[in-house]
């Protein structure tokens, strides 16, 4: 698959294809403008269906949030074709540069809409032990996902003998800083300069 391709696009069951309309609100509408009647709208299935499957907006935007995000990280990440290293620099190229070397937009991947619904919770997360748990639980499914492109990269010769999970964690800074920065800034020109210091660090993990 290329990494432009989007989530959820094609639903073979009822909660998949609830997933596929919160994204396609959330991506026209954001976090404000989502509602289960817009989302309803946008499939086949009733509201009452939506409730059976999801206590209310909150619980569906939480568990729809987890799914995206690991529908993401497989694909830009462990299921890019190609040297799993270069997976991370891609990635780091997305979200500092604005685009892959092939063209790939970072808004073709990341819709405002959805990261402004991350950012929001995240806010949330600060008074909410609820939103805080999943906030720590999705944060720990992306650096489980930086940690096994770390491994192959190791086990492949690609990178030098280093701690996986130190360097998980680090990437994953690195990579949700950026993304929570180039939506909220007016001008992220900045993050360029930044890419750039970023493959000091990078160069020193690779094998030599």
């Amino acid at each position: 698959m290329a990494v432009s391709d989007e989530p959820f696009d094609e639903p073979t069951t009822s909660r998949e294809e609830i997933f596929r309309a919160t994204y396609l609100v959330l991506r026209e509408h954001g976090y404000a403008g989502a509602s289960i009647q817009r989302i309803a709208d946008r499939t086949s299935l009733s509201k009452s269906t939506i409730y059976y499957h999801f206590d209310d907006k909150y619980h569906l935007l939480l568990q729809f949030s987890e799914e995206l995000l690991t529908w993401y990280m497989d694909r830009l990440l462990v299921g890019h074709d190609g040297d799993v290293w270069e997976s991370i620099h891609r990635l780091l190229d997305l979200v500092y540069l604005g685009e892959t070397a092939d063209g790939v937009a970072f808004e073709d991947v990341f819709a405002p809409g959805y990261v402004a619904t991350i950012i929001e919770m995240r806010g949330q997360a600060v008074r909410n032990p609820e939103m805080r748990e999943y906030v720590s639980r999705t944060d720990e499914t992306i650096r489980e996902r930086f940690a096994t492109v770390v491994e192959a990269g190791i086990e492949n010769g690609t990178l030098r003998a280093t701690d996986p999970d130190a360097v998980a964690g680090f990437l994953f800074l690195l990579f949700e800083g950026a993304l929570m920065l180039r939506l909220c800034e007016q001008d992220a020109a900045w993050l360029t300069d930044v890419r750039t210091a970023i493959d000091v660090y990078l160069q020193e993990l690779e094998q030599r």
